[in-house]
């Protein structure tokens, strides 16, 4: 099997990768790198990455959210928010509006709003598609099971 590793094509015998197959962390990795791709790929005409549409989906919550409320919802660090949000902003998908004092809320714009209803779209389709990738049989647990992993390590 060949994989790819800082754009430098890796051969993995066939027994290394039969070990590596057996270790859950590395297929979670390899399962999100895969997944992420295809996403990205299907947003691609929405002319959004991933992390911007999710601060476009924190933001159009429906909540007054300042970057810093979405960079902890999203958990996204703050030193990255102004990257996301300035092209956003640049689109016209959304804008700043003073609140109270120093805070700044991100509110999304109809243009942003009709971005996201296209982007929802695909999400829907994206996650229908990713599931029946799933055999039936174990449906039901992925969502509790990847629930609990996520919280690895925060206790």
């Amino acid at each position: 099997m060949t994989v790819c590793w800082r754009g430098l094509p890796i051969v993995i015998e066939p027994k290394a990768d039969a070990a590596l197959a057996e270790l859950p962390g590395y297929l979670l990795r390899r399962a999100a790198s895969v997944m992420m791709a295809e996403f990205a790929t299907r947003l691609a005409p929405l002319d959004l990455r991933i992390s911007e549409l999710t601060v476009l989906f924190v933001a159009g919550s429906g909540e007054e959210l300042t970057s810093s409320e979405i960079g902890q919802i999203a958990d996204i660090k703050r030193a990255n928010m102004p990257k996301l949000l300035d092209p956003l902003e640049h689109q016209g998908l959304i804008r700043r509006e003073p609140l109270d004092g120093r805070r700044i809320a991100i509110i999304v714009t109809d243009k942003g709003e009709a971005r996201l209803a296209e982007a929802r779209k695909v999400i829907e389709q994206f996650e229908t598609d990713l599931l029946e990738t799933v055999p039936t049989r174990h449906r039901a647990h992925l969502i509790p099971a990847l629930d609990a992993l996520r919280n690895y390590g925060k206790e």
